[in-house]
């Protein structure tokens, strides 16, 4: 059921349709992102229904919750029955699945933030799509990656070759689930006003304290949520930098390589930011496994980079 927010958000837009957006050229990637659209209305509509504990962990030792649980199988199932994917990685399964045929690989996180669930904050689906790929796979070689948020109103933010575009869903109609789009090419906004760091402050190493002041200094209003999508949409919006870093007792940091940091880091490049692992850019670290753990910096440009030059981490090695 749309809100009144819904409507008024949708209503500012001109109207461009996911197939305005990514024409007729490649119609195999159109029908693919179409369909995850459609899915993530379905996560979306199901998330009040499906609260509880699953009873099952996932492959990083974090309690599953069921709408954890029936989300993973939803994309999965129906991405590999669709005879566009031939492999989906998700941050919920400990190995690839496969289907005999397809053309794309798939790695998402199918709900991100879902620990926001009990106090009814923000929540998303992310998704990195990559062409005849094994999987895992190198950040920079992604042909596309989104991420859905379920807020006030219910958002896709879409990463092609040529930049980034956000849409609204407006309801479902005969074809499925229906996204809107002003058309116009997203880049992060300066100058930047706001961050978000993740992780315990105690735990931070002595370069993210010091740069975290410096970012005090500047007056930038801190913003975190504690779901990657919902932080990360504050970036784009209002320009900044957002990090879940390395940390004392975990060097590696939380957020997954496959699921999270590439795909947010191809975005974010594309939108005219940086991705760093605060050594070097993300989307080039090669792949040791589909469960890797990687320091996380994003945001304005000139922001990781002062942070990736000038606040050195010894102890890190990617």
């Amino acid at each position: 059921m749309n809100t009144n927010k819904d409507v008024e958000v949708v209503s500012r837009m001109k109207g461009k349709t996911l197939k305005d957006v990514i024409g007729t050229e490649e119609r195999s990637l159109y029908k693919l992102i179409s369909l995850i659209a459609d899915l993530s209305t379905l996560v979306r509509e199901m998330i009040p229904r499906e609260l509880g504990f699953a009873g099952g962990i996932n492959p990083y030792g974090e309690k599953q919750l069921q709408i954890d649980v029936w989300s993973n199988d939803l994309f999965t199932k129906k991405l590999l029955r669709s005879g566009l994917v031939r492999r989906v990685a998700s941050e919920e399964m400990e190995e690839v699945a496969e289907a005999k045929a397809g053309e794309y690989s798939i790695v998402l996180d199918p709900l991100d933030g879902s620990s926001n669930l009990k106090s009814n904050n923000l929540l998303g689906t992310i998704v990195g799509v990559y062409r005849e790929k094994p999987l895992p796979a190198r950040g920079r070689d992604l042909h596309a990656a989104m991420y859905f948020l379920y807020g006030p109103f219910h958002q896709l933010v879409l990463a092609l070759e040529d930049g980034v575009r956000t849409f609204a869903a407006l309801g479902r109609g005969s074809e499925g689930a229906r996204f809107v789009s002003d058309g116009l090419i997203r880049q992060l906004p300066k100058p930047p006003m706001v961050y978000g760091i993740g992780g315990l402050r105690e735990k931070w190493t002595p370069r993210v304290r010091e740069f975290v002041e410096s970012l005090e200094k500047r007056k930038m209003s801190l913003r975190y949520g504690g779901s990657f999508v919902g932080d990360y949409n504050q970036v784009l919006t209002k320009g900044g930098f957002f990090a879940y870093p390395e940390l004392t007792d975990a060097p590696e940091g939380k957020y997954r390589l496959q699921f999270e940091s590439n795909p947010i880091g191809f975005i974010t490049e594309k939108a005219g930011g940086q991705a760093s692992t605060g050594m070097g850019r993300i989307l080039d670290v090669e792949p040791t496994s589909i469960v890797q753990r990687i320091p996380t910096y994003l945001g304005d440009s000139e922001l990781v980079q002062e942070f990736q030059s000038t606040y050195k981490y010894k102890g890190q090695t990617v």
